[in-house]
């Protein structure tokens, strides 16, 4: 039996016990609910989500590569109260739900459950369930190689840099998507979609130019301004054929080569000068890139929609330059 301390006030209101009971266990009957006979504030009007966010869960994730990821969760969950004469939905239920069901063993299947367990037990025809985590993945140095053992053979060396034998593969590093996985349940109908933000670099074609044009003209050193950049892509996917966040990655990669690098010696940083010097944009040029990639995922059927916000936080002004576009389907993404 455990026991618990407790500070004893008795001395000063003798009419109460201190002990805190650790065996005291009341029945659902025995305690008051205020959910019966509810005093209603405000407006009668239906709610359109009322839930729990920012629920801690350990979770294990299948990778595209079929091995599994455990990833600290931010969990959110809610439903509609559609009933403008209810107080509440119980909300207890809600943490205990997903612990129940996604801890430890994410999927799609037991997020299914979840939305559906809860329209059911509470009368919702609206149900919510959002997952954010930050998701890793290895990225390619630009130009820095592996290097070799001095025995390595002949055909595994790409190049010998001041003795040392570099291999044809390119250094790794880790970097990591903050993301959203989102399981919707609409009137029977689920819906399912994946957010990954993309950090990338955005080089000012109009400063560039500008640039260039004092060096020619004038022989000045100036500097086209570039700055860190965002795309956050939502796409909407057939849970019976996932999207993996290496999908959307890849596709981010090949329309954005300047995304923020992890591995940088001087000849990556070189290497990245002139990648930004060869992707000159603004952020209408980043939207439409990406929307040009996730329209070959959509032509292909690999995504039902898809959104794509992108934002260039200026180095030039106090301020963000931001464009945003969507597929446009009716009751889609926007």
């Amino acid at each position: 039996m455990t026991k618990h301390r407790h500070n004893d006030y008795s001395n000063k209101m003798p009419h109460l016990n201190f002990a805190y009971d650790a065996e005291f266990y009341p029945e659902d009957s025995q305690l008051p609910d205020p959910q019966l006979n509810p005093n209603l504030f405000g407006a009668a009007v239906a709610l359109d989500k009322v839930g729990v966010t920012g629920v801690d869960l350990p979770m294990k994730f299948l990778r595209r590569d079929g091995t599994v990821q455990e990833l600290h969760v931010k969990a959110s969950l809610y439903g509609s109260l559609d009933d403008p004469k209810a107080k509440g939905l119980n909300l207890s239920r809600f943490p205990i739900l997903m612990h129940e069901k996604i801890a430890n063993h994410m999927s799609i299947e037991g997020i299914k459950i979840i939305l559906q367990e809860l329209a059911m037990k509470q009368k919702s025809r609206h149900v919510y369930c959002k997952l954010r985590f930050k998701y890793p993945w290895v990225q390619e140095a630009l130009r820095t190689r592996e290097e070799l053992p001095d025995d390595a053979p002949a055909k595994d060396v790409f190049k010998v840099v001041e003795g040392v034998k570099l291999s044809y593969k390119k250094m790794l590093g880790y970097i990591f998507y903050d993301c959203i996985l989102e399981g919707q349940l609409h009137n029977g109908d689920f819906k399912f979609y994946l957010t990954v933000d993309y950090i990338y670099s955005s080089t000012c074609p109009c400063s560039f130019e500008l640039a260039q044009d004092a060096t020619q003209k004038r022989g000045v050193a100036a500097n086209g301004h570039s700055q860190r950049s965002i795309a956050k892509v939502t796409v909407q996917f057939d849970p019976e054929n996932i999207v993996w966040v290496e999908d959307v990655v890849e596709m981010c990669r090949q329309q954005i080569p300047t995304e923020v690098v992890v591995i940088c010696k001087r000849r990556d940083e070189q290497a990245f000068a002139e990648l930004n010097g060869s992707n000159l944009m603004f952020t209408e040029d980043a939207s439409r890139l990406m929307y040009e990639g996730l329209d070959m995922m959509f032509d292909s059927g690999k995504i039902l929609d898809f959104s794509i916000v992108t934002e260039h936080l200026e180095s030039l002004h106090p301020w963000s330059a931001t464009a945003v576009v969507s597929k446009k389907i009716p009751g889609g993404l926007r």
